[in-house]
């Protein structure tokens, strides 16, 4: 019996891994290390953006590139880099650090952003009982208005029709009348109003919600219609006064005939916020504006339709459909969204879900026996910034999460002590327990969230790539520095063979010495006199014939490369000289003269030495990548290889 439980267990393993590898198969071995396609597939596309088009060319050309790469992280490995400590420091670190900001993206932000562009797809027509709270309200007080709320909801269960209800029990005035009604509402709705949000989104139509909470109080819903979203829409208007529907009426007929709506606009319009631009507004979504403007609005069927006059208590309106604004692409909305949801309610609210169900998930156990000891252990010292737990707090565990987690009284009282700030924001008239059962809820929600953070390479396979790249990222700088970086600068006597190799490669450019010409004078007959004596003679002379009583002229001798384009129009040649221009000022000219021309050379090893050690630096690298090859075995499975290209 032992012996074919055995024999199943392992035919179950060659299942299991024979459907993993078909899964996830390998596209090639580098000396003992796999690539799977996975892998491949995650760093190709990183790199590559929108150029990852999976052609025969792109593929090939990036495959050698990580091929290579792949050689160097395995010579680390097998050069036991990965087991130094700093190094193991370093990563842990990165980890670390990268893992509190996954968790919270993975879970909390990225689920908060796919939520709401779902939402965003539909209008909902819901009512709601309210009750209210007030500011600050306290604990008391919050059950006061849960209870009359669950006084409510027993009613409507019995079959009190909700919109009765409504008028008879809800404290939003505005709607009681109407039988809780609110009309047509669209994701998001402000912060501090997610849970009705949820409410509205989540139930089903002509069924009614549980209690739900938000800044003002709490709410019982009724879904009435659900629609395809009416999004933005773009439009321009004439607006004139109430009491005259026959212009109103005449401006509709001749915009609908081909009249220009700007210019009927800027004569007619008595809205002096949008008269001058044609009349045209923002683009404006659901419940912006009164309710009779809007149907309007959003009744218009094409661009450039018009609508027949309508009436809002501004006046009368003349509105033209200029478009539709489409929805943004989920891209795009992140873009836009993703600073704004970490600063909304909902993402607290996500936040403790998130907590909740880790710790549901892995299982805490609680000792709140060792919490209330501690508490009863303080005094007022607890509140000031230099309290220290004392060396007697017990070591007992306090709480536990998953099967191997424990923290210890100990471990949380030196959670306080870190955490002055908490401590400091309450008086001495707060009881201290108040205070300690804050910090452990916070405590348990560190500790939570750094558990799970252990475990994201498990769940998130992004995340383990994330970790792979960081870590081959440090191997490759370790061993490359090894190799090719420092042999590259310390080598002296390397250097200076490869240099003799190639030291043709490093020339100077072809120069010319050069004086360059200063006349301090708005006089053109001087500045022509100066100019002519130059052509024949030395920067020296004319400096002692033309500066005898004041310096008339100065003169900058210089060196200019040829093709460099600092003299323009002037023959390369020895005592060539350029035409004489007048500044831009009238006050002085200028010109240069070449003396003489100095021919290309070679470089020599310190004048190119940043170039040449560049050049050996790549020169190394491509001989350790040769010696790699050899020393490692790649295999491509081409069979793998074929089915990635499209």
């Amino acid at each position: 019996m032992l012996y074919r439980s055995f024999i199943i267990l392992c035919f179950s393993l060659i299942i299991t891994g024979l459907k993993a590898q078909s899964e996830d198969p390998i596209l090639m071995k580098i000396g003992d290390s796999q690539v799977s396609v996975s892998e491949f597939k995650y760093i190709y596309e990183k790199n590559n953006g929108n150029g990852a088009d999976y052609s025969r060319k792109s593929i090939m050309e990036y495959l050698d590139l990580y091929t290579k790469f792949k050689l160097k992280v395995e010579k680390a490995r097998s050069l036991q880099l990965d087991t130094i400590s700093t190094l193991k420091l370093e990563l842990e670190g990165y980890r670390k650090q990268l893992a509190s900001t996954y968790l919270i993206d993975k879970e909390v932000t990225e689920a908060l952003l796919k939520e709401l562009y779902n939402r965003m797809d539909y209008d909902v027509d819901f009512s709601h009982i309210f009750v209210a709270i007030p500011e600050n309200a306290t604990l008391s007080q919050r059950e006061e208005a849960k209870a009359k709320l669950r006084e409510i909801q027993a009613k409507l269960v019995s079959g009190y029709e909700f919109g009765a209800a409504a008028a008879a029990y809800s404290e939003d005035k505005a709607s009681a009348h109407k039988g809780g009604k609110m009309g047509f509402v669209t994701a998001k709705l402000p912060s501090g109003f997610y849970e009705l949000e949820t409410a509205i989104y989540t139930t089903q139509v002509g069924n009614i919600s549980d209690i739900v909470e938000s800044k003002m109080g709490y709410h019982i819903v009724k879904v009435n219609k659900i629609r395809p979203a009416r999004g933005l829409i773009e439009v321009a208007q004439i607006l004139v006064s109430s009491d005259n529907k026959a212009l109103a009426d005449s401006i509709s007929n001749l915009a609908k005939n081909g009249a220009d709506f700007a210019k009927l606009s800027d004569e007619f319009s008595i809205d002096k916020k949008t008269k001058k631009n044609g009349g045209k507004l923002a683009p404006f979504g659901i419940n912006t504006y009164s309710l009779s403007f809007e149907i309007g609005a959003y009744t218009l069927q094409n661009d450039g339709d018009v609508s027949n006059p309508i009436l809002t208590e501004s006046g009368w309106h003349v509105i033209k459909r200029i478009r539709r604004v489409p929805k943004d692409s989920y891209d795009v909305f992140v873009r836009k969204m993703k600073p704004q949801i970490s600063k909304d309610s909902r993402f607290n609210v996500a936040k403790v879900k998130l907590i909740d169900d880790i710790k549901k998930s892995a299982g805490v156990n609680e000792d709140i026996n060792e919490l209330n000891k501690f508490a009863a252990s303080l005094n007022e010292d607890f509140y000031s910034y230099k309290w220290s737990p004392s060396s007697m707090v017990s070591t007992n565990p306090i709480f536990t999460i998953g099967a191997t987690r424990m923290y210890s009284t100990k471990d949380f009282a030196e959670y306080c002590k870190k955490n002055t700030k908490v401590r400091l924001k309450y008086d001495k008239n707060v009881p201290i327990k108040n205070t300690v059962e804050e910090l452990y809820n916070n405590f348990v929600d560190d500790a939570t969230l750094s558990f799970e953070e252990e475990n994201l390479d498990k769940k998130y396979p992004d995340f383990k790539s994330l970790m792979r790249e960081y870590e081959e990222g440090i191997l490759l700088f370790e061993v490359t520095k090894m190799n090719v970086w420092d042999k590259a600068n310390q080598d002296s006597t390397g250097l200076v063979a490869f240099y003799k190799t190639v030291a043709d490669k490093y020339s100077t450019n072809e120069e010319a010495s050069a004086s360059q010409y200063i006349i301090q004078s708005s006089d053109r007959k001087m500045a022509e006199k100066i100019y002519k004596y130059a052509q024949k003679n030395s920067a020296n002379d004319v400096s002692k014939k033309f500066n005898k009583k004041e310096q008339v002229v100065s003169i900058t001798e210089k060196k200019i490369e040829k093709g460099s384009g600092e003299v323009d129009k002037i023959d390369w040649k020895k005592n060539a000289i350029s035409a004489i221009q007048l500044s831009i000022d009238g006050k002085s000219y200028t010109f240069t003269k070449l003396n003489e021309l100095i021919p290309s050379r070679k470089k020599t090893l310190n004048e190119a030495r940043g170039y040449v050690v560049a050049d050996y630096q790549n020169y190394l690298d491509k001989k350790w990548l040769e010696s790699l090859e050899k020393e490692y075995r790649v295999v491509m499975n081409n069979d793998v290889l074929n089915k990635l290209i499209k």
